[in-house]
């Protein structure tokens, strides 16, 4: 496998629920199915509104409670990587495979949580805040490579390099990484969550592991 590219929450890190739901919840906000935020989350399931759109609505709603930076910090060091991350990153990367993480998580988290491991991380796609001088909210940069963008994203990368999608490996684990297959890659479904992880159409493998460096005799 030339490439293998990760989805990040709950796939490299520990399942501890979305960020942004936890950053409603903070807030004060409500997230029931009655709520703002389970409508928003709806709409763009649906397709009624664009992420654009959603990361516009989610900022003026994080704004109205004054969301800062400082906040966002204490969130996201309680983020934790699976037992065997690091290793297996460090272990791929020796093998000369390219890696890359694609999340609708925030790419200063994800930035944070892999400290060092970073340094073998060839590309991250995220979402991003961005916070004025007094440390608040000022704008959410949406990315566009989560859900059906995760697809795109291999694509790009198959363009670039100039490789078949089958010499890459998309490793994830919710329902938001389920387009990855449709680019053509191989994809592997660890320690499933709201994935449809029987569905071989969609994942051509499934793993339970309570430490990741179990996937490298996987990559190969």
């Amino acid at each position: 496998m030339k490439i293998v590219v990760f989805d990040f929450d709950g796939t490299l890190t520990e399942k501890r629920g979305n960020l942004w739901r936890k950053i409603w919840q903070e807030l004060g906000y409500d997230v029931g199915p009655s709520s703002y935020y389970f409508e928003l989350l709806n709409d763009f399931l649906n397709g009624k509104i664009d992420y654009e759109l959603w990361c516009e609505l989610t900022c003026k709603a994080f704004q109205e409670k004054r969301f800062s930076k400082q906040m966002f910090l204490q969130m996201i060091n309680e983020i934790k990587l699976m037992p065997g991350a690091k290793e297996l990153i460090e272990q791929l990367s020796l093998k000369g495979v390219e890696l890359h993480i694609v999340s609708g998580n925030f790419v200063s988290a994800i930035k944070n949580t892999l400290g060092e491991s970073e340094k073998y991380i060839t590309g991250i796609k995220a979402n991003e805040f961005v916070f004025d001088q007094n440390g608040l909210l000022s704008e959410i940069v949406g990315t566009k490579y989560d859900f059906k963008g995760k697809a795109r994203y291999i694509k790009e990368l198959c363009d670039k390099k100039g490789i078949n999608a089958n010499e890459i490996l998309f490793v994830g684990n919710s329902i938001n990484d389920e387009w990855a297959y449709k680019s053509g890659a191989k994809t592997l479904c660890v320690n499933p969550d709201e994935a449809d992880c029987q569905n071989s159409t969609i994942w051509n493998k499934v793993i339970y592991t309570d430490n990741l460096l179990d996937l490298e005799k996987e990559i190969d």
